[in-house]
């Protein structure tokens, strides 16, 4: 069935605004009876009573007549500049008719055991047709609920296959764009009284940590604090990587000198080599024998 689409301005217009309760609800009625009946805005007196359940049918239109939303023709009204605003009874047939032909052929192809999955222009439509207007001097601007389903287009989705409507909530990055690993010498930093920003990017936190690994926090925090001026403190991290990379590094074996990263796996597998050559030399030591014994071969854990 058509829609009737109302503005929302429609209340406050100076031809609706002066009119009485009972003139609003039959002109209101009026406009969908129009729609459902495909009258072109035409109302007859003998069907005037079908329109709304109002005392004084004949003088409630006579208001609307005085107040310009209604024309009086020969047997019966017509509401003013009703084609202006909505489609007519014949587009609204031939709109039906299309769809029956959509949905006839869908139906076919189904029964037939062909691919249903249609394109927009072939697949069955439910659209709703816009029925009358408001009858004012300005057009209307909110259209009405569209219950045409969502048409998925084979190829459409890449490799066929729909993505997950639910994802999980992307993580958001550290405001304070601090590294973790850096956060012991930020806290450090800050008690110091050193506060900047710590907007870095790859080259930046690669020099952070090639600077902690040689430095100890310790000694980077006290080359900072000499480096400071407080009158114009630096903004950003990057003043004191500069800074940095002129701090000698720490001694072996000094306190607080930080210590290489150890390879876990190629110690244990130095350890199981050591010790298989150990009980190859005590076997070889218990049984001594003539012939030169032959060299032990490496072993891998």
């Amino acid at each position: 069935m058509p829609w009737v689409r109302l503005d929302d301005r429609f209340p406050a217009h100076r031809k609706v605004a002066t009119l009485t309760d009972r003139a609003f609800r039959l002109h209101v009625s009026a406009l969908c009876w129009c729609a459902a009946n495909l009258t072109d805005g035409h109302i007859s007196d003998r069907e005037l009573r079908l329109v709304a359940h109002v005392r004084g049918m004949t003088a409630t239109a006579r208001q609307l007549e005085d107040a310009g939303l209604w024309v009086r023709v020969e047997g019966g009204w017509l509401l003013h500049d009703f084609h202006d605003y909505q489609p007519t009874a014949d587009h609204v047939r031939a709109e039906r008719e299309r769809n029956a032909a959509r949905q006839r052929r869908f139906r076919e192809r189904r029964a037939a055991g062909a691919d249903t999955a249609a394109t927009p222009e072939e697949e069955p439509s439910n659209a709703v047709t816009p029925g009358v207007t408001n009858a004012v001097s300005h057009p209307v601007t909110n259209s009405g609920p569209s219950r045409t389903r969502p048409v998925l287009v084979p190829g459409s989705i890449p490799g066929g296959i729909e993505p997950f409507p639910l994802r999980p909530p992307e993580r958001k990055a550290d405001a304070s764009g601090i590294p973790p690993f850096a956060q012991a010498l930020a806290d450090q930093l800050a008690a110091a009284g050193c506060h900047l920003q710590w907007r870095t990017d790859s080259a930046d936190r690669q020099a952070l940590r090639e600077h902690l690994d040689r430095v100890p926090v310790a000694r980077l925090v006290d080359a900072a604090r000499r480096a400071w001026n407080p009158d114009r403190p630096p903004r950003s991290i990057r003043y004191l990587i500069k800074v940095w990379e002129a701090t000698p590094a720490a001694p072996a074996g000094a306190p607080g000198t930080p210590v290489p990263a150890v390879d876990r796996h190629q110690q244990v597998s130095d350890d199981l080599f050591d010790r298989a050559m150990a009980r190859a030399r005590a076997r070889m030591a218990a049984h001594p024998t003539d012939t030169p014994p032959e060299e032990p071969r490496a072993l891998t854990a």
